[in-house]
């Protein structure tokens, strides 16, 4: 959310969004984004996924961030009816847990780059340097905490 305000998108995060017992279903986003890509509203679906999945693991000998492919592909077949139905571009960021982010993330970090390098007279590379260094530290961070939490959990 610090990303949009700084490049002056004005964005919302979900009511009830993460892994609470309120969580709504039924808005297919995590970040809605009001005007995105001409002018029209965006839904940004963050999803976590592992490259260690037995489904996948084959592809991945062969193809680099598979994994978040596949995910990308599932937001989109799940949310996607959602936000056509609203009006809004279904945009999925998948990202492995070995922080190998999807096309659409990469295409659409970019985007956000620009909107934030523009506003912040900085250059285009050291921007998106900057969000995906931030979206690491925070992706860590969450694994660890997920890791943690199972610890934590009676035998």
């Amino acid at each position: 959310m610090d990303f949009c305000s700084r490049a002056h998108l004005s964005a919302s995060v979900e009511k009830g969004h993460g892994l609470t017992r309120d969580h709504n279903h039924t808005i297919p986003a995590d970040v809605i984004i009001a005007m995105w890509d001409k002018g029209k509203p965006a839904a940004f679906n963050v999803t976590l996924t592992s490259p260690l999945c037995l489904a996948i693991l084959r592809k991945l000998c062969l193809i680099a961030g598979a994994a978040s492919d596949a995910a990308e592909t599932l937001k989109l077949l799940s949310n996607g009816p959602k936000c056509q139905e609203l009006g809004w571009s279904c945009i999925p960021l998948a990202v492995e847990t070995f922080s190998n982010w999807g096309k659409e993330a990469h295409l659409n970090f970019s985007r956000l780059a620009s909107h934030l390098a523009i506003n912040m007279s900085s250059s285009k590379p050291s921007t998106l340097a900057d969000i995906y260094g931030r979206l690491n530290i925070t992706l860590i961070r969450s694994i660890a905490r997920a890791i943690l939490a199972m610890e934590l959990l009676p035998s």
